[in-house]
C-alpha cells in the first residue's frame, strides 16, 4: 500500500530546513570570499555555497512534482513559475544596471560594477543567459537560467510517473544523465540534471516509505554530505551525493523542535529574497564599512538584507505569486470548461 503524504510546505518542516541551510551556505560563502577568506585550512571557501546551490535543486525538483501533482495542467504551472521566479529577478537587475550597484563578480571577491551590453542585459532579463554565453550581471543569478531550463523537463518526469511510483526508472535516467553529462562538453545544462534528478527520487519515495529514522539525523547527514564534498569538491562529486540527499529524505521523522521549525519556516519563506539580495548587502558591511570591526560588519550585512527581503517579498514577490496563482486558475478553469464541453 503506497503512503499518500501532505505536499503543503508548512507541513513538511524538513524541507523548509534544508532550504534554509542551503540559503545560509550560499550567503556564508559570498561573505567570507568578500572578506578575502578563500581558504580555512584545506577548505576552498569557493564550493560552499555551489553544495548549498545543489540542495536547492533537489528542493526544488521535489516541490514542483508535488505542485504538478495538485494542478496537473503544463500551462498553469509555468505561468505560476513565470510570476514566481522573474519578477524579483528582474527587479534585482534592474535595479543593479540602474543605479550601477557594485557586486562580487568571481572567487577572488572582487566586487565591481559594469554596464553590460543590451544584448546581455536582455538575456538576463529573460534568464538565458546560459543560453548565449552571456556574463551574469548578478553573480548569483547563474542558478536561475538552470532552473528555467529544468522547468522544461520537469512536467515531462511527472507525466511520465503518476500513474506508476517506481524508482527504477528514475535511477535509470540518472545513471544516462550522468553518462551524457559526462561525454558531452559544449552544453553546460547536462551537467545540471543529475543534480534535479535526485528530488524527483525524494517523490517517488515519499510514496513508497514510512519515515523511521529520527529528525535529528537530517541536518547530521547533510554536515556528512557536506563535509565528504568540501574534502575534494567538484560538480561530478555532486552527483552521487545529490543522489543520497534525494534518496534519504523520505526516511526522516518531521522536525517537531518550535524554535526549529519557525526559524526554519521564516528563512525558507524569504530564501528566494536573500538569495538575490546578499549580494548588495555585502558590499555595504564589506566595502562600504571596510576597517570596521568584524561585528559591526556582519549586521551591517544582516540587518539591511533583513529589511531587503520583508520588504520586497510582501511588495512584490508575494503578489506577484498570487497574481500567478489567479491567472493559471483561470486558465485551468477555462481549459477545463473547454475540455467538457468538446466531450
Amino acid at each position: 500500500m503506497q503512503r499518500v503524504v501532505s505536499k503543503g510546505e508548512n507541513e513538511m518542516p524538513n524541507l523548509d530546513l534544508l532550504r534554509s541551510i542551503a540559503v545560509l551556505l550560499v550567503v556564508v560563502e559570498h561573505t567570507l570570499l568578500a572578506m578575502h577568506y578563500h581558504w580555512i585550512g584545506f577548505v576552498n571557501i569557493a564550493w560552499l555555497g555551489v553544495f548549498g546551490v545543489f540542495m536547492f535543486f533537489v528542493h526544488t525538483s521535489l516541490v514542483l512534482m508535488w505542485s504538478l501533482d495538485r494542478k496537473p495542467n503544463i500551462l498553469g504551472f509555468y505561468i505560476r513559475r513565470f510570476f514566481r521566479i522573474y519578477p524579483l529577478a528582474i527587479a534585482a537587475i534592474l535595479l543593479t544596471v540602474l543605479f550601477h550597484i557594485p557586486t562580487m563578480h568571481n572567487v577572488d571577491g572582487d566586487t565591481f560594477f559594469a554596464m553590460p551590453k543590451m544584448s546581455n542585459l536582455i538575456s538576463n532579463l529573460l534568464l538565458v543567459q546560459n543560453m548565449h554565453f552571456h556574463g551574469d550581471i548578478l553573480g548569483v543569478m547563474w542558478s536561475l537560467p538552470v532552473e528555467v531550463d529544468m522547468y522544461l523537463l520537469l512536467p515531462f518526469l511527472f507525466f511520465f510517473l503518476r500513474h506508476k511510483f517506481e524508482v527504477g526508472p528514475i535511477l535509470f535516467l540518472w545513471c544516462a544523465a550522468v553518462f551524457y553529462a559526462t561525454s558531452e562538453s559544449s552544453n553546460p545544462f547536462p551537467v545540471f540534471i543529475p543534480y534535479f534528478l535526485p528530488g524527483v527520487l525524494a517523490y517517488v519515495l515519499f510514496r513508497k516509505v514510512h519515515p523511521r529514522l529520527p529528525a535529528y539525523l537530517m541536518p547530521v547527514l547533510i554536515a556528512v554530505l557536506l563535509s565528504c564534498f568540501m574534502c575534494r569538491p567538484s560538480w561530478q562529486l555532486g552527483w552521487p551525493l545529490t543522489l543520497m540527499l534525494g534518496a534519504s529524505l523520505p526516511l526522516f521523522r518531521q522536525i517537531r523542535t518550535k524554535w526549529l521549525m519557525r526559524a526554519s519556516h521564516e528563512i525558507a519563506r524569504y530564501s528566494y529574497g536573500v538569495y538575490l539580495a546578499h549580494p548588495f548587502c555585502i558590499v555595504i558591511g564589506v566595502n562600504l564599512l571596510y576597517g570596521y570591526n568584524l561585528a559591526i560588519r556582519i549586521a551591517a550585512i544582516l540587518l539591511p538584507m533583513a529589511l531587503i527581503v520583508v520588504v520586497f517579498y510582501h511588495l512584490l514577490e508575494k503578489p506577484m505569486m498570487n497574481l500567478g496563482a489567479r491567472l493559471a486558475a483561470r486558465v485551468e478553469k477555462r481549459l477545463a470548461q473547454t475540455a467538457a464541453v468538446a466531450q
